[in-house]
């Protein structure tokens, strides 16, 4: 994330320059890497910037404090599903509900079942995804118990292939409904962790591709207003450690 980036910057009156400051390493000025300070002399054929050195605490105060003298202080609600949030990651979860689901069936054909979706919890990175479910459709804890999200496409760790699917860049909360929008509204294609369902799970191989969709045609006929959560298999972990919030155990 840029210096601006997700904020207006301060409105700034230009004046005889003095000083600058030069990052090293990498594109994005935020990221790790070596910050000097070089003043600026300026002549009768123009300015030209000095040697410089490394800048010190006392220089990223002062430029903090020169950044920020404008916040207003204005207060925004954060929605209720938002579960975590960094600088370059979210966490969130969605309760589940009755909703379609897109499956590749035989000859490339797309199968349209009306069935209930367990909850799940969404993990993202910049143009990544990771999902698990939860048996409650109200907030997780950090101690919440988390399940394999019964899906196609879906790794053993939680990650998404998301194949043809695109997610924008990551840019705080208003790209949720366009990650969310990768899993609901586009069309699984094949299994990557066939131990995600207990439906007629073979105890070497899984549930293989076929007992997959017969599950999800038999929520679909039987019309259930709820994912049967006897059927979600545990992932052995708690949310924080999911989120990488809590370390010290599962």
């Amino acid at each position: 994330m840029g210096l601006f980036e997700g904020h207006e910057p301060a409105a700034i009156t230009l004046q005889h320059p003095t000083g600058a400051l030069v990052f090293h390493g990498h594109h994005a000025p935020l990221r790790q890497g070596a910050i000097t300070y070089h003043p600026i002399d300026s002549g009768a054929d123009g300015s030209s910037i000095l040697p410089g050195r490394p800048i010190t605490a006392a220089d990223a105060r002062g430029l903090l404090q020169a950044l920020l003298r404008d916040r207003t202080g204005e207060l925004h609600w954060l929605p209720e599903h938002l579960l975590a949030m960094g600088d370059e990651s979210l966490a969130w979860f969605v309760p589940g509900r009755v909703r379609p689901m897109l499956l590749r069936g035989e000859k490339n054909r797309t199968i349209r079942l009306e069935v209930p979706w367990p909850t799940l919890v969404f993990a993202a990175t910049d143009g990544a995804i990771r999902l698990a479910a939860i048996k409650s459709r109200g907030r997780p804890t950090h101690r919440t118990p988390l399940y394999h999200a019964p899906l196609w496409n879906v790794s053993r760790d939680g990650q998404v292939c998301l194949g043809s699917a695109t997610v924008p860049h990551l840019d705080g909360m208003s790209a949720i409904p366009d990650y969310e929008s990768a899993i609901f509204d586009t069309r699984f294609s094949h299994a990557n962790f066939r131990g995600n369902l207990r439906y007629r799970q073979d105890a070497d191989q899984g549930t293989d591709d076929r007992d997959h969709i017969a599950f999800w045609r038999e929520l679909a006929k039987t019309q259930p207003v709820r994912f049967p959560h006897e059927m979600l298999v545990p992932m052995g972990l708690r949310l924080g450690r999911f989120l990488g919030l809590d370390r010290t155990g599962a």
